[in-house]
């Protein structure tokens, strides 16, 4: 792969803040590189794979120790770039075991802001052969599990609560009703939200709304608070949804074999 090709694919991940972009630039896609300052060996690589026949750009995070042979998806919220946090939450999870991998889902229909049904078809279906993918790898669908913040927190729940879907757990982090009307669950798997409590972009009644109709749906749904934060989290909010987070994949996909 071309230099600044790569570069590219990097920056539109975000990872050029998380590893040098120098060493993406020198890494053929799909090799393989540790992570620096991370434990147990993460490795991450930068792979495309398919869906509905268009190629989805996604990083993916290994364990280099201790793996626990589950998976976990993480789609990133609106915009052009994921951030750094949610790397950083990937990271912790591959520290934790977990193949964890971030798709670049605009790749499957841009975002024009409308988000008529078949692009948000599009975004959903991304994420569900994202964990085909990781169950190509060998992960067993019972162990793989999906999550994602705001926009992507949708995505991945929705997605996940479809009859395409393989997830055997679903996360959404500051997500609701006001995102995008759901769908009737045609599964019920494990499901947690995390909302912030001091959201003003999701506002909490659009979570508690979702609680309902997943409640109703007799999808087994719980809602976990991170106290004093907003749409926007700093370092420690996102820790706190982390160890949130871990708690409840660890519990349902990622127990220890």
């Amino acid at each position: 792969m071309q230099r600044r090709t790569m570069l590219g694919l990097a920056a539109a991940l975000g990872l050029s803040r998380a590893l040098p972009a120098a060493a993406w630039a020198a890494t053929p896609a799909g090799q393989a590189r540790p992570v620096p300052g991370t434990t147990n060996g993460v490795t991450a690589e930068l792979i495309t794979y398919l869906s509905h026949g268009k190629p989805i750009r996604a990083a993916v995070f290994r364990p280099g120790a201790n793996a626990r042979g589950s998976g976990m998806v993480f789609m990133h919220g609106s915009g052009g770039g994921i951030g750094l946090y949610p790397v950083q939450m990937a990271q912790h999870f591959a520290e934790d075991g977990y193949v964890a991998v971030i798709p670049t889902y605009l790749d499957a229909a841009a975002d024009d802001i409308v988000r008529p049904e078949p692009v948000m078809d599009a975004w959903r279906d991304c994420g569900s052969d994202a964990i085909e993918w990781l169950i190509g790898q060998g992960i067993d669908r019972r162990r793989t599990g999906i999550m994602g913040y705001s926009l992507g927190s949708f995505i991945a729940v929705d997605g996940a609560l479809g009859s395409t879907s393989q997830a055997g757990a679903a996360i959404a982090l500051c997500g609701g009703w006001d995102v995008y009307i759901p769908r009737h669950p045609a599964r019920r798997i494990p499901v947690l939200f995390i909302r912030a409590q001091r959201d003003t972009h999701v506002r909490p009644q659009s979570t508690e709304r979702w609680r309902e109709f997943l409640d109703d749906a007799e999808v087994p749904v719980r809602v976990e608070v991170i106290r004093g934060a907003g749409h926007l989290m700093n370092k420690t909010q996102w820790e706190e949804v982390y160890v949130r987070a871990s708690t409840f994949f660890n519990g349902n996909i990622g127990r220890t074999p």
